[in-house]
């Protein structure tokens, strides 16, 4: 195999852990891709260990309704997997980093349309318990903003549902991409599924199907279903065929210069997600033009089958200076109806975003070659990449919402207060129940903290710094004011002593109980998610706040 080359500033040392992208796939998945990659360096391997144990994190929230859907997969979509969707699909086209992720958050705003968000795409063989579970695990270790730019980022934000195909079963070229890159060839088959034994594009045809019978469960199945993943570029032909024709088509196509720079970028940014030396710009930049001609070539070739009413094409220019009036071009031209509480969704997100800085690191970026040249010359032709953009709208979106920093500290208070309560209650009647039982409790401060960074969030509507620390003390006041209580009520130290003894040891065994290394952990955790979710007050995922129930029209 040709040797890799590798970056000028990969750390020599040991490289520490990180929370990377596929953290939460099962550990047989983890198992088969560590397998293939023929061993890991011992300087990884302390990366490896957090990787794993998080691995055994989501195994354990999923096992359960995996064991029970495989089952299911295997009856229903057996030999000859097809999804069989009444509301049909849209599918979001475009190389990585051609703007796809700005078209797709704007229609995930309509209510009319489900798309996977990232707690379920990060786990993929989860279902609703085991998603509810990840959910809530998240939040104190998502970032809002994604590693390569600041586009908004967290559970409930849109996600690409190639990633659940890595984490249900390995069935993506993502480990070749940013964890294996000496193994690129051998991952990147499942880019275009060329190259695929008939048994491994079955697979990825039984899971893909399952994954979208799992989201439009429950009150989507009336929902036309969104998926965007930039490997879907070059499987056109296959998904039309899967979703039994009954799917749509949106190719969004940028200017090639900025779309070869911006994936160097993307995959310098993830450098510190791989277990193995990376390879240098030079490599990176080559191979991304190679793939990135072949997946538009593909993309072509197979849509030329695709009717006019099912297949557009956008220029990603476009879409930036007109965002308003390019998705109403798309809704018409896909037969969609561009509905009136879409549009106010589409501004409400819109309004939320504030300025984008363009700011960029200066880093290594390779040198285009000859071959390069020509391919971006080629694209900008065949798309008309250097005729004239629309002429720049006004989006006049909607307002973004006053903060009510009073209310929020109140509505923390108060579940502060009643969530205390509860928990000392509920140690109360367990012992009552039973006098040899004796618990604290101590992982409850994770929900506690969740329950009042949420309370704080709602009632302030947009969240602060400020209001985050206050979120985060409330919560470790709670688990510090029911230590001595759940002391007395399990214990009751120095009954029979006097009522100094009796405050200080009974003091001193709830003082006891929270300085284990689990309650420090569990206490950090409930603090962390109490802040995180009453400090937000960028974009609010989009979706989440619209109230439009509709359908869409097609």
């Amino acid at each position: 195999m040709k040797p890799v080359h590798q970056h000028p500033d990969q750390p020599r040392g040991i490289a520490p852990p990180v929370a990377h992208v596929l953290a939460l796939a099962p550990l047989d998945v983890w198992a088969r891709m560590l397998r293939r990659s023929g061993g890991v360096h011992p300087r990884y391997w302390l990366r490896l260990g957090f990787i794993l144990f998080t691995s055994f994190v989501g195994t354990i929230c999923t096992v359960h309704e995996r064991l029970v859907l495989n089952l299911v997969r295997r009856l229903k979509f057996g030999s000859d997997p097809r999804i069989d969707h009444e509301p049909g699909a849209v599918v979001i086209l475009g190389y990585y980093r051609s703007g796809t992720t700005h078209l797709h958050n704007l229609m995930s705003c309509d209510d009319r349309l489900v798309t996977p968000r990232w707690y379920q795409a990060l786990a993929g063989q989860g279902f609703w318990i085991g998603w509810a579970l990840i959910r809530f695990i998240l939040v104190p270790f998502l970032g809002s903003s994604r590693p390569q730019d600041a586009v908004g980022f967290g559970p409930d934000w849109p996600a690409e549902d190639d990633f659940a195909l890595c984490t249900f079963g390995g069935c993506s070229s993502l480990p070749g991409r940013f964890i294996f890159p000496s193994k690129h060839i051998d991952w990147n088959r499942w880019h275009g599924l060329d190259g695929l034994s008939e048994k491994e594009l079955n697979r990825w045809r039984s899971l893909m199907a399952m994954f979208v019978w799992k989201l439009t469960r429950g009150r989507n199945k009336s929902k036309v279903i969104l998926l965007k993943t930039p490997s879907h570029t070059a499987r056109v032909a296959e998904l039309d065929r899967l979703f039994k024709g009954n799917v749509k088509f949106i190719h969004l196509v940028r200017e090639p210069g900025a779309v070869i720079d911006s994936n160097v970028r993307l995959h310098h940014s993830l450098k510190e997600h791989l277990l193995e030396d990376g390879p240098d710009a030079q490599n990176v930049r080559d191979r991304i033009v190679n793939e990135y001609d072949y997946t538009l070539e593909k993309c072509d070739r197979e849509s030329q089958a695709i009717g006019s009413d099912r297949f557009t094409r956008v220029r990603y220019q476009d879409l930036r200076a007109d965002p308003m009036g390019t998705l109403e071009q798309i809704y018409q031209t896909l037969g969609l109806a561009w509905d009136a509480c879409a549009q106010a969704s589409i501004r409400q997100y819109l309004g939320s975003l504030g300025s984008y800085s363009s700011e960029k690191e200066s880093i290594e970026l390779g040198k285009p070659t000859e071959h390069e040249e020509s391919v971006r010359a080629e694209m900008v032709e065949r798309y008309d990449l250097n005729k004239g953009t629309v002429d720049r709208a006004a989006i006049n979106p909607t307002q973004p919402i006053g903060m009510r920093f009073g209310h929020g500290v109140i509505c923390a208070t108060l579940m502060a207060i009643g969530f205390g309560m509860l928990w000392i209650l509920t140690v109360f009647l367990t012992h009552s129940l039973d006098e040899s039982v004796r618990i604290r409790l101590v992982p409850m401060v994770w929900v506690c903290g969740a329950m009042i960074g949420l309370c704080a969030q709602r009632a302030s509507r947009v969240g602060s710094r400020s209001l985050g620390l206050i979120a985060a003390g409330l919560t470790v006041l709670v688990v510090l004011s029911v230590s001595f209580p759940i002391s007395v009520i399990n214990w009751n130290w120095a009954s029979d002593g006097t009522t100094q003894q009796w405050l200080y040891h009974n003091a001193k065994g709830g003082y006891e109980g929270l300085r284990s290394v689990a309650s420090i952990v569990f206490i950090a955790f409930g603090a962390v998610t109490a802040y995180r979710h009453a400090s937000a007050s960028g974009p609010v995922a989009p979706g989440k706040a619209s109230s439009n129930s509709g359908k869409v029209v097609s």
